[in-house]
């Protein structure tokens, strides 16, 4: 979830440069980049011929029971850990190149969030989930056998290969500015409703989409990734960003947006900064 500084530096750089560099770093993010190696290969079986169904009952039953209006009472999940593990021990039993795509897909979101979690468990009292050491980038966990980290879930499995830019509305990294948690878990016989659901609710809340006199504030999450709402291949997706967001605003914002659109006038763009603060319910 977290954006990463990839960018090598050789040459002497002046000044100028330097603050050139350093902007376009705090831009950066990871990029869609397919996975090697057998959970790839899994995955991309899945895609193309599973049938079978993942059943997420448990998950679904602990999400319900600790999730209030996108906030997470850890403490609940602490009691129940043993139910988490038993959910996580699915997950690493599961077969992923026998799932039907919506059923891998719905797998992988879950285990996004639902090893997140258990991260925060594993480091009880931490204040920002960036208060753990690797915790996106060296940290694994089992997954259908495969030992993946939370950045695999997302950069290698779920975005390049499903190519879907509701991912970033469906994924938690537990912090206040994320997209927040559902009061239940993905379904892949409900994932398309789902996804649908959860991205409008996300443009309807104004701590991620506001209008701002004649422009737009927005999640960092479009900033950040941005040409995953625009890109050929990904679906849903639109010509800009803007008009990615009118397709799921409230209805005074895309009417307003249309009204920009029809009579070309371009619509400005600000970004929310991020609050990485734990997504702690009172």
């Amino acid at each position: 979830m977290q954006p990463t500084n990839r960018l090598l530096i050789r040459l002497p750089l002046t000044l100028p440069l330097l603050l050139l560099v350093a902007a376009v770093l705090a831009a950066c993010a990871p990029a869609a980049s397919p996975a090697r190696g057998p959970v790839g290969e899994q995955v991309q079986r899945g895609i193309e011929t599973g049938s079978e169904e993942f059943d997420h009952s448990r998950f679904d039953a602990l999400l319900s029971a600790s999730v209030r209006d996108g906030l997470v009472d850890y403490a609940v999940f602490q009691q129940r850990r043993a139910e988490l593990d038993e959910y996580l021990a699915t997950l690493a039993a599961a077969d992923l190149a026998s799932l039907e795509r919506d059923h891998l897909m719905a797998l992988l979101l879950n285990a996004y969030n639902a090893y997140t979690i258990a991260s925060i468990l594993d480091h009880w009292g931490v204040s920002s989930i960036r208060e753990i050491d690797g915790v996106w980038d060296r940290a694994t966990h089992d997954v259908g056998g495969n030992q993946v980290t939370l950045d695999t879930l997302e950069h290698n499995l779920l975005r390049p290969y499903f190519q879907d830019p509701r991912i970033h509305v469906a994924v938690n990294c537990a912090s206040m500015s994320c997209a927040p948690l559902p009061t239940w878990a993905f379904d892949g016989d409900q994932l398309e409703q789902q996804l649908e659901q959860w991205t409008h609710a996300f443009f309807a809340d104004p701590r991620y989409l506001t209008r701002e006199g004649e422009a737009l504030r927005v999640s960092k999450l479009l900033d950040w990734y941005g040409e995953d709402f625009t890109a050929e291949g990904w679906r849903p997706r639109a010509e800009t960003l803007a008009g990615f967001i009118q397709r799921y605003a409230p209805a005074e914002i895309a009417a307003w947006l249309e009204e920009r659109r029809s009579s070309g006038d371009e619509v400005e763009i600000r970004f929310f900064d991020y609050d990485w603060s734990l997504n702690q319910a009172p």
